[in-house]
């Protein structure tokens, strides 16, 4: 009777030590498991945060191109030069080209000769000419901010994807870990009774 009641001891003991042991992988799994849903979830806060620090500088880059698709029709070319040929800049600059072409002319005798005609003649395409330059290395430079911008969103969104991946992959191993570590738990308990069993 004695060993009868040694064998249920030692199945209940064991059946107590697999218990335990289950229940403490399974919480080790599931702690592992919300860690990862924690650690994906802080990677697309950040991955958000990134993109709305960069969206001015997308935004601008946006709308420069825009401004630099202007630049292929011949008639919003006119347009954005009889705008500035209308505006204080170019009435600035022209008068004091104009100036100085007639003070140099004056000097040197030529102020009613056909260069002096021609070099007065000359400034307004040229001032036009500098101006729609100027305006297209700007939008230039704007769009490349955008475009830097939009590149590191891309590279960030790559970078998410791959961490997250991971991330899920470690919640799968997790999951994995725990199933397998359940069933060799058991397994042994199930292999303990019987060779109890088969000794009384």
């Amino acid at each position: 009777m004695s060993f009868v009641m040694a064998a249920a001891a030692s199945v209940g003991g064991s059946l107590a030590s697999s218990f335990m042991a289950s229940r403490g992988a399974s919480k080790a799994a599931d702690a592992q498991v919300e860690a990862t849903r924690l650690g994906i979830e802080s990677q697309e806060r950040m991955f958000e945060r990134g993109l709305s620090l960069q969206a001015p500088y997308r935004n601008i880059g946006y709308d420069a191109l825009g401004g630099l698709q202007s630049f292929i029709d011949p008639q919003s070319r006119a347009d954005m030069l009889q705008s500035y040929y209308q505006g204080p800049e170019y009435q600035q600059l022209a008068a004091q080209q104009e100036e100085q072409q007639m003070r140099n002319a004056a000097a040197t005798g030529g102020m009613r000769g056909g260069n002096n005609q021609a070099a007065l003649a000359s400034i307004a395409p040229q001032l036009g000419q500098q101006y729609l330059n100027t305006r297209f290395n700007q939008l230039s430079g704007l769009a490349n901010y955008g475009m830097g911008a939009a590149s590191q969103g891309s590279s960030q969104a790559n970078m998410l994807g791959g961490n997250i991946s991971n991330l899920q992959q470690q919640a799968g191993q997790a999951r994995a870990s725990n199933y397998l570590a359940q069933a060799n738990i058991w397994g042994n308990m199930a292999k303990d009774g019987f060779s109890l069993m088969g000794g009384i």
